[in-house]
């Protein structure tokens, strides 16, 4: 004998092969509880009231029970079947299934219910995606503010440059130039080791009283920037591994970002296949070569990846592929459940990279 079990708003239901109830546990009338089973099935997870079911029916000997879950109930094998009999029972028969069991005394009580259920899993949704929003707006700002950074380092290497030219070849690091300047503004006052025999046969200009607290009291700002920087970069890292796990731990939580921003948010990536995935942020490259005017891109901000960094040129687009091939999994995850699986992910494509170098070699 086969059985079919399903689970709706009402609770968890047994079928035959009929379409009879042949077993079924109630959920309380708690919309809070309802809400919070209905999300865990959506999910995929095994409810106590499904395992107690299927424990059941083992017991009365039916061994072989079809749901819509891939998952396992200790000592039973359950047939994985996304639309079955038990699905379509529960979309067209709840409101009797309600009636039936006394779970509901009315149809109005039923609309009620169903009702609070479907408002509050919507809201938990608009939070999440809310949430998204909040992350593509934090990268956006962090970027520009690197962008600006950038812009207003390579002019104050100008202007210093004027007073002190060595230290710019000396000093590679933006953020480490500027305080330099925001604490020791001449270069006769520079102590550190190397910095200071530099200055003493520096062929610079030298700085009147004013030039320097021009100069300190704009590379004083510029650190204030930098530091705003890391604050904010701290805070999206932290919002970023709390909303989109599992991107977070296969991307890295700033690339993360940058590529929920790229697709629009999470309800989009989710959405999108790998390929895409893997070309986010080469839409200029990618349009150039459909004009005949370039190559195909391997790959857009995943260059980023710490993988694809450190692969050999031969392999970065392979690599590449394989990790935008764990990011659709990912958002996926994010997306549709509250399972963190980020982790799992990030060993697997470990592995799969491992085995992708070993081939090489």
């Amino acid at each position: 004998m086969r059985a079919f079990v399903g689970t709706c708003f009402v609770g968890s239901f047994a079928f035959d092969a009929e379409g009879k109830v042949i077993d079924k546990e109630l959920f309380p009338k708690k919309i809070e509880v309802i809400v919070e089973k209905m999300k865990k099935s959506r999910a995929g997870e095994v409810l106590p009231e499904e395992e107690k079911i299927i424990q059941r029916l083992a017991k009365k000997g039916i061994m072989e029970i079809v749901w819509d879950k891939k998952a396992e109930v200790s000592g039973v094998s359950c047939i994985y079947k996304k639309d079955n009999l038990a699905v379509e029972a529960l979309q067209n028969q709840f409101r009797k299934l309600a009636m039936d069991s006394r779970w509901a005394s009315s149809q109005a009580e039923i609309n009620e219910i169903l009702s609070k259920v479907q408002i509050e899993l919507t809201k938990k949704e608009l939070k999440k995606e809310k949430k998204d929003f909040m992350i593509m707006r934090v990268i956006g700002i962090i970027d520009e503010l690197d962008k600006t950074l950038n812009t207003l380092s390579e002019l104050l290497r100008e202007w210093y440059g004027l007073h002190f030219p060595e230290l710019s070849k000396e000093i590679g690091s933006n953020e480490r130039f500027v305080e330099l300047i925001a604490k020791h503004g001449n270069r006769e006052n520079i102590e550190e080791k190397g910095l200071k025999k530099l200055a003493e046969k520096s062929s610079g200009m030298p700085l009147s009283d004013d030039d320097v607290r021009g100069l300190q009291d704009f590379s004083r700002t510029m650190v204030t920037l930098f530091d705003e920087k890391k604050r904010l970069t701290k805070y999206l890292e932290t919002i970023t591994k709390e909303t989109i796990p599992n991107l977070s731990a296969t991307a890295g939580p700033i690339l993360a970002a940058r590529l929920l921003a790229l697709a629009g948010g999470l309800d989009k990536i989710s959405k999108l296949p790998s390929s895409t995935i893997q070309l986010l942020g080469a839409e200029k490259a990618l349009f150039r070569h459909l004009r005949g005017e370039g190559k195909a891109p391997k790959y857009g901000v995943l260059f980023g990846h710490g993988h694809v960094q450190n692969a050999p040129k031969e392999l970065k687009g392979k690599i590449a592929r394989a990790i935008a091939s764990k990011l659709t999994l990912a958002a996926r995850f994010d997306r549709f459940s509250d399972k963190d699986k980020g982790e799992e992910l990030r060993k697997e494509l470990e592995e799969q990279i491992k085995k992708l170098k070993s081939e090489k070699d």
